[in-house]
């Protein structure tokens, strides 16, 4: 290769330009001389945690807490004259390191915790007179030292946890003048230093806990004029002292926690100081009954002859009662009035509002009465308007003189009663028959709603409900509920009447195939039994078995994300045992990466995302304990309904725990060394209830139904559920559930929270979001506490808290302390199982491509399964199971349902419902990925895929929830980066860009010739001694998972044969193999 003449010029110049910048630097630059102050930082570098400058680049914050910092190292800390904060938290640095901080007198926070600091380093101290905090805590110092501190006027705060203090000591801190807080649990004061306290006239906060304090003369104490918070927690309280607490109603906080003090007398506390915040940990010792739930069952009601159709007896000339909530609603309902495009509307229409799909009674008979005339209801608008097709926006509605017209008249002319108080409630919809079966096209049948009330009337309401087809290509259906076959298949016409619904399956069978010698189909399994019962009454035959290798890839790739090597697929190949695919079955769910896949798939549905844990400052520490909590459970196989209740149950605070108690535990998660194990069985996983996206009480709900229920409630946050029996009421009352749960700082952590917040140099010197973080992290790490953010349940306020369960009744939670063990109580209880059904139908999509209720996430009365009988006994065989994945993973892949060929037959090539045939599926992003990088590495690599997860995609989890926080090759592919309440936000469907990626993307192409991959190991063998045969065998094994046909061989050859190199063609070959829909769909 040859360059431009003029490019030589050019280069010559650029080289000269550089050398003579240098020289001009090094000769005409004089060399600035370095400040003490920055020699001195340059010495600190390697030694502190923290160094914080002002603007003007002076040192103002330094953190000494590693274990080699040395003695001689705190010389540099002279040199740093505007230095306001300064930690030197090391066991091995004494009195004689303080010598080189005694002329730092712009100090306003000091912290010596955990330090070798003796009496005598306190005299080193004196000459700080801006000192405002000072942390002594876990030092030697005794009260001889405490004399030296007697002249630190300007002292707000002084903590002395956890040090060798008596009574004797306090007398040194009388001079105190603008002390504040005191902090001096796990001293040894006892009451006779109350006398001594009494002197500091502005303390404000004092902690005495685990101290020898009885309380006999806490009347002294009533001498401070600005006490608001008092700790008295873990000492041992005499009984009598509640009468001199009740003297002090000035306190805003009080805690005695493990006093011994017993719950009447905390209550009497709590009546008496109305004002105070008293914590004890028997004062909300409420039991929380869920014994006594309970669930809305039909009664056996003493039923009715069923009354005729209303619009039978209007042309009867009938006397007729009727009801608002019975006629009016449900025929505006049918007229589409209350239709989100018309008068449901949010801004309603024409000036007239009706709630969306009924059920806001109150609102719509409001807005009915200004449109009708009592006096002359001929007169009224609601009867005459919707009668023209002219000046009715939503054309002709009431056919004039019909008997929806005569209905409304009869309505008004009565008196257009709303619903009446103590009226009969809606039980039931029943609708005949349950199933329609069709012989042929074009065939006709009628169904008939009866309405069930609750003081035992019957009444034929098909006049008034509303009907609808899941797929018209299969049946439609009249507004009068006739229902005409329209093709083959399975579809179901959903009944709406009042919040009733209803489905009624529709089957017509394929031509010519339901007969009596249907096939003999192999059942081996109750999967099998069930699904082709299903088939057999629609005239479908199933395919039949996949191959071995087929069965291997595929199921493979569902367990354990992971495609099987060239080596495992001969031996599986090879193996005549008759059970070796429930063998391999079991071989995968054992493998480590079943625990990542499936980990990852559980952290998707709960929304762990570091991005939305802000709020904990400690956003990446918090979110790996989450994701290792879940992986834990799973590698453990703990039951379902055990992993959910942790996280739903999940608090911070251990029952009776202390905020300083706390934040020292919750620090030992986060330590480096010697770090507890968050992951432990018996810890609950809050942070759940921390994210941010779900702060109010209503996004809880909404999440909570999403993931746990499978439920989208969204719709009756606003207005009656269109396809389910919620209305908006409901929804509001199931919020109540969650309005106690909260994420922040409660009332008997503020004080101490935001002391330790001060201590740390928050918010005065870490004045930003990002330096709170960095510091925090850097603490955390060394296992001391931080002002941990907690997960809590607020008392309730008021005397009464109205909520209800889905289906159930109304109760009053106030008097539960923790509203959480109701729900979990009633998710695996409540007679419809939807928690259960949620997740065995979402573990069947993720195998199936479709769920038994499609869409997955989406369980609702209009949404009935394609099989019940299938999903009633995986729901109870997952049950009875103990809500073991495993068994449900291993039933389903052992069905002969799960193991039929993708192949179609005549009979079911358009069947995507009934689970006749295996469905393509495009490979999950980080199953994609992660596939192209196996089928690309060396042996080396290779084989370590199944086993070391670290590196693998499916071990990725969202850094936070802007696309930049995952790779951009699972972007492309859809990994979800858990944002929304959807299964979704997964996307499965190919795209162009997916094609283009695979295709010519710089990131793939960098796989196939990497130095570490399969093509550069071939490059090293000699070209001259390659058996093509087993080159090309190796490329199909390691892509497809197959061997090539005859006619693949051959022109794979050919191809390899033409090119220049050996590994040029098997570039090309490993490209195209890569490039195939076979490579990048499960099948």
């Amino acid at each position: 290769m040859h360059l431009p003449r003029h490019s030589t010029t050019v280069v010559i110049l650029f080289l000269v330009l550089c050398f003579h910048q240098t020289y001009a630097v090094e000769v005409d630059e004089p060399i600035t001389a370095k400040t003490p102050e920055q020699i001195a930082v340059e010495g600190l570098r390697g030694f502190y945690t923290n160094l914080q400058k002002n603007k003007d680049g002076a040192v103002r914050l330094v953190r000494l807490s590693k274990p080699h910092v040395k003695l001689e190292v705190l010389e540099h800390l002279e040199q740093f004259r505007k230095l306001d904060y300064l930690a030197i938290i090391c066991p091995h640095i004494g009195d004689e390191g303080l010598s080189h901080i005694q002329h730092l007198t712009n100090l306003d926070t000091l912290m010596l915790s955990e330090s070798a600091v003796g009496d005598h380093g306190l005299s080193y101290l004196k000459q700080l007179n801006k000192l405002e905090r000072l942390d002594l805590n876990n030092t030697k110092i005794s009260d001889e030292g405490l004399v030296h501190l007697s002249q630190l006027d300007q002292l707000k705060v002084l903590s002395l946890k956890n040090t060798n203090i008596t009574d004797a000591g306090l007398k040194h801190l009388t001079g105190l003048k603008n002390l504040e807080v005191l902090l001096l649990s796990g001293t040894k004061v006892s009451d006779a230093g109350f006398g001594i306290l009494a002197k500091l006239k502005k303390l404000k906060t004092l902690y005495l806990a685990r101290t020898r304090v009885k309380g006999k003369q806490l009347a002294k104490l009533t001498d401070l004029p600005q006490l608001e918070y008092l700790v008295l927690n873990r000492n041992v309280l005499d009984k009598q002292c509640v009468q001199t607490l009740v003297k002090m109603p000035k306190l805003k906080g009080l805690e005695l926690k493990h006093t011994g003090i017993p719950g009447d007398s905390i209550n009497q506390l709590t009546r008496s100081l109305a004002k105070t915040n008293v914590f004890s940990d028997v004062s909300t010792a409420i039991k929380d009954e869920t014994s006594s739930l309970v669930f809305m069952k039909s009664e056996s009601l003493n039923l009715k002859p069923i009354l005729s159709p209303i619009q039978d007896r209007i042309r009867a000339n009938e006397t007729l009662q009727l009801g608002f909530q019975r006629h009016v609603i449900p025929l505006l309902g049918r007229l589409g009035c209350n239709s989100r495009n018309c008068h449901g509307s949010f801004q309603g229409r024409g000036g007239f509002q009706l709630s969306m799909f009924g059920y806001d009674f109150k609102l719509d008979h409001d807005n009915l009465l200004k449109r009708i005339d009592k006096k002359v209801p001929d007169q009224s608008l609601i009867l005459n308007k919707p009668t023209s097709e002219d000046e009715h926006e939503g054309g002709l509605r009431l056919p004039p003189g019909g008997w929806e017209q005569k209905l409304l008249r009869e309505w008004i002319a009565s008196g257009a009663k709303s619903v009446v108080e103590n009226a009969p409630q809606f039980v039931r919809l029943d609708v005949t028959p349950k199933q329609v079966v069709f012989s042929k096209k074009g065939e006709m049948t009628s169904i008939k709603a009866i309405a069930v009330w609750s003081d035992g009337t019957r009444e034929d309401v098909t006049c008034l409900t509303r009907f609808e087809s899941k797929d018209d290509s299969v049946a439609e259906v009249t507004a009068e509920g006739k229902i005409h076959a329209k093709g083959t298949g399975d579809t179901y016409v959903i009944s709406y009447y009042d919040n009733g619904i209803f489905s009624t399956q529709v089957i017509l069978p394929v031509e010519k195939k339901q007969k009596n010698d249907y096939p003999v189909v192999p059942t081996p399994t109750e999967i099998d039994r069930h699904v082709v019962n299903k088939l057999k009454k629609l005239g479908i035959q199933p395919s039949g078995l996949c191959t071995d290798d087929e069965f291997l890839r595929r199921v493979s790739l569902d367990i354990t994300a992971t495609l099987p090597s060239p080596d495992e697929i001969r031996e599986f190949l090879n193996d005549k045992t008759p059970d070796k695919r429930s063998q391999k079955i079991e071989e995968l769910l054992k493998q480590p990466a079943y625990v990542a896949w499936w980990s990852m798939k559980l952290c998707d549905l709960t929304g762990s995302n570091a991005g939305y844990l802000g709020g904990t400052e400690m956003a990446q520490p918090v979110v790996s304990q989450w994701n290792a909590w879940i992986k834990r459970r799973v590698e453990d196989n703990i039951g379902w309904d055990q992993i959910v209740s942790g996280i739903i149950l999940g608090t911070s605070r251990l029952p009776g725990e202390t905020y300083d108690e706390f934040m020292v535990r919750q620090s030992e998660f986060t330590s480096v060394k010697d770090r507890k194990d968050f992951t432990a069985l018996d810890n609950s996983m809050p942070h759940y209830w921390a994210r941010s996206n779900m702060s109010v009480p209503s996004d809880k709900a909404l999440a909570f139904g999403y993931t746990f229920l499978g439920m989208r409630l969204d719709c009756a946050q606003c207005h009656k559920h269109p396809f389910d029996e919620w209305s908006k009421q409901d929804f509001q009352l199931f919020t109540e559930f969650f309005t106690r749960i909260k994420f922040g700082t409660p009332a008997d952590a503020k004080v101490l929270h935001e002391q330790t917040r001060n201590m740390l140099g928050v918010p005065v010197k870490l004045n930003t979001a990002a330096l709170r973080r960095q510091s925090y992290l850097r603490i955390a790490a060394e296992g001391r506490p931080i002002p941990w953010r907690e997960v809590y349940i607020e008392a309730a306020k008021g005397d009464q808290q109205i909520a209800k369960l889905l289906g159930g009744q109304k109760i009053d939670i106030s008097k539960n302390s923790d509203p959480r063990l109701l729900l979990m109580h009633w998710m695996l209880n409540e007679p419809n199982r939807y928690f259960a059904k949620a997740f065995v139908n979402r573990i069947w999509a993720h195998y199936f491509n479709v769920g038994i209720i499609n869409p997955p996430d989406d369980l609702n009365q209009a949404n009935p399964p394609s099989n019940k009988a299938l999903l009633d006994y995986l729901v109870k065989g997952f049950v009875d199971s103990g809500y073991d994945m495993k068994w449900l993973h291993r039933t389903i892949t052992n069905s002969r349902t799960y193991q039929l060929s993708w192949r179609p037959n005549d009979t079911n090539r358009k069947d995507t419902r009934n689970f006749s045939h295996a469905v393509l599926r495009r490979l999950p992003a980080e199953v994609a990925i992660d596939a192209i990088l196996k089928a690309t590495a060396d042996q080396k690599m290779a084989s370590q895929f199944s086993s070391k997860m670290d590196q693998r995609k499916i071990s990725q989890h969202p850094r936070s929830y802007q696309a930049r926080a995952i790779d951009f090759s699972l972007l492309v592919f859809g990994k979800p980066l858990r944002t929304t309440n959807c299964d979704c936000e997964r996307q499965n469907e190919p795209t162009l860009l997916q094609s283009l990626y695979v295709r010519n993307d710089e990131e793939m192409l960098s796989h196939l010739t990497r130095s570490n991959g399969w093509l550069s190991e071939l490059k090293k063998r000699s070209s001259e001694q390659a058996d093509l045969d087993a080159l090309v065998s190796e490329a199909y094994l390691r892509t497809l998972s197959r061997l090539p046909d005859e006619i693949e061989m051959k022109e794979s050859q050919l191809h390899l044969k033409s090119t220049k190199t050996l590994h040029e063609g098997m570039h090309d070959l490993m490209w195209a193999l890569l490039n195939t829909q076979e490579f990048i769909t499960n099948h």
